[in-house]
């Protein structure tokens, strides 16, 4: 015999107090409670994935003697940097804050 794990039960009080908590009113609620009316249910419509589907086309390739052409005719590669810098700042460009002088105020 265990003697760290002995448990006594009083089997007759436990009983009791099982009876007692099925027939409250609580218990007795659940037990008969109204069945739940649903709204019926619409069938699901079948959407394909597929259905607004673009194959991937090919961008039109140029030669690269062309390419280079365009790109020196724009600026060359400080015109993209100008690019880069002027989006860069006009994010980055903080909103005017309003004026703290007390030029303009009047004196208490």
């Amino acid at each position: 015999m265990n003697r760290f794990f002995t448990l006594k039960v009083n089997w007759r009080l436990l009983g009791r107090r099982i009876a007692l908590a099925c027939l409250s009113p609580h218990f007795h609620g659940y037990a008969q409670a109204q069945a739940v009316v649903l709204p019926p249910v619409q069938e699901p419509v079948y959407q394909s994935v597929f259905e607004g589907y673009q194959a991937m086309s090919e961008p039109k390739l140029t030669p690269w003697r062309a390419a280079n052409d365009t790109v020196r005719d724009v600026g060359g590669w400080r015109a993209y940097a100008k690019e880069a810098a002027a989006a860069n700042a006009a994010a980055t460009t903080p909103a005017p804050q309003p004026s703290t002088s007390s030029a303009g105020a009047p004196k208490p």
